[in-house]
């Protein structure tokens, strides 16, 4: 009988000690996964904006290679260039990238439908960048032009975008 007088209660404080312990890691587990849940759709978004921005880039390559004055390196050289894309024409290295104002004012929009909940418009702007010269002056050997094409699209959230660029060659433009 004189050893349950002498008990103080080490169970429960043990018992309240551990409950707390389970909830620290059941919350950390839980800003785990949430934080997990993020990156996987911001990756998403992320990949959306990409596959867009290719799928824009090829639509104006396919226009620039359709474009009607495209293969005369007078036209191509005129300034602005004149390719007869319209106001997506730019010269070269005049435009800043970063602003989503010009983006949105002036560039050529992707025509197609956008999947996934995306609601911005993909861009695209078209540079010329340079014609080959003939080797010796007055032969006519085949020469090239080279355009820089450069295109944004966008994902479903409203912070993602991604901005492609490639240089497009034409064999021979007279």
């Amino acid at each position: 009988m004189s050893s349950r007088h002498t008990q103080q209660g080490v169970v429960l404080a043990i018992a309240l000690i551990m409950l707390v312990l389970i909830t620290l890691l059941a919350v950390s587990a839980m800003r785990t996964t949430i934080m997990e849940e993020r990156m996987a759709s911001n990756s998403r978004n992320d990949n959306i904006a990409f596959q867009l921005a290719e799928t824009t880039l090829r639509q104006a390559e396919e226009n620039l290679k359709n474009a009607p004055k495209v293969l005369s390196i007078f036209d191509a050289t005129s300034t602005p260039p004149a390719v007869g894309l319209g106001t997506c024409e730019i010269v070269l290295n005049s435009e800043d990238f970063t602003d989503q104002n010009r983006w949105d004012a002036i560039a050529c929009d992707y025509v197609g439908s956008a999947d996934e909940g995306v609601t911005r418009t993909a861009h695209y702007f078209v540079e010329f960048v340079r014609a080959e010269i003939p080797v010796v002056p007055g032969t006519t050997p085949p020469r090239n032009c080279y355009y820089r094409v450069t295109a944004r699209g966008y994902g479903p959230d409203a912070n993602s975008a991604v901005t492609l660029q490639s240089t497009y060659k034409f064999n021979a433009c007279s």
